[in-house]
């Protein structure tokens, strides 16, 4: 069985489709990229996915379970990051993520410690208490994704997960993705419009453009196929084929 299934996968919003007849499929354990310009309906399609937003057309599973018939299923076994995450700027780190994780009706003292693990897998416990407010750009994407990890999903939804943090913090996060797959079987669906990182970490990737998925494939594969080195040009390429 497929982590996500997405069949024929619609929203409009008024005269405005959004999202135009999706059909896509993530494996178990599979990091799959979406890549596309802002407005491409990358994040209207993770959010329908999520339930926050319902879909107009067509249907989904999430490991199974139906994306509009059993939403809190799939958001207990989801993690999610949107983008331009806005965190509470009177709570500190700590109190945050321990607030996130008693979401998930964990136990106060495991609540407690999730918080402190991935503080600590961040590099984030010297300002653990202090208040969010004073967080650097990069310091609150950390946080973010610590939040989107703390009830230990088993598929993870992550939104321009590298904006806003530095060459190394990128690069660690870029690590500890390919480790949540490759040892906890975490599925992860990742959307960004910086397509190096989409290469590093995905085998296939889908494009998106005016709502549409104009390609699905292994990177490689539709690199040769369209006879271009780099992901900007392969993405340049797949919209004017679109276009043609």
């Amino acid at each position: 069985m497929n982590a996500i299934e997405i069949e024929g996968l619609s929203k409009r919003f008024g005269a405005v489709r959004a999202v135009e007849a999706v059909r896509l499929a993530v494996e178990p354990g599979e990091i799959f990229g979406l890549m596309g310009h802002n407005g491409a309906g990358k994040t209207t399609l993770v959010r329908m996915l999520l339930g926050l937003t319902p879909p107009s057309e067509g249907h989904a599973r999430v490991l199974g379970h139906d994306i509009a018939t059993e939403v809190l299923a799939v958001r207990r076994l989801c993690g999610y990051l949107p983008a331009d995450y806005a965190l509470p700027p009177d709570m500190t780190a700590r109190q945050f993520l321990a607030y996130v994780a008693a979401m998930f009706s964990l136990p106060r003292a495991e609540a407690e410690a999730r918080a402190e693990t991935w503080l600590r897998r961040f590099g984030l416990l010297a300002a653990a208490d202090r208040r969010l407010r004073g967080f650097s750009t990069g310091m609150a994407q950390k946080v973010g994704v610590a939040q989107a990890l703390i009830n230990e999903p088993r598929v993870l939804l992550l939104d321009e997960p590298t904006s806003g943090l530095d060459p190394l913090g990128r690069h660690e996060l870029l690590l500890l993705l390919r480790e949540l797959a490759r040892e906890r079987g975490v599925t992860i669906v990742f959307s960004s419009h910086i397509l190096s990182d989409v290469e590093t970490l995905c085998r296939r990737v889908g494009a998106m453009h005016h709502g549409r998925l104009i390609a699905c494939g292994e990177i490689a594969a539709l690199k040769q196929q369209h006879g271009v080195a780099s992901m900007d040009d392969l993405y340049l390429a797949l919209v004017r084929q679109e276009a043609a």
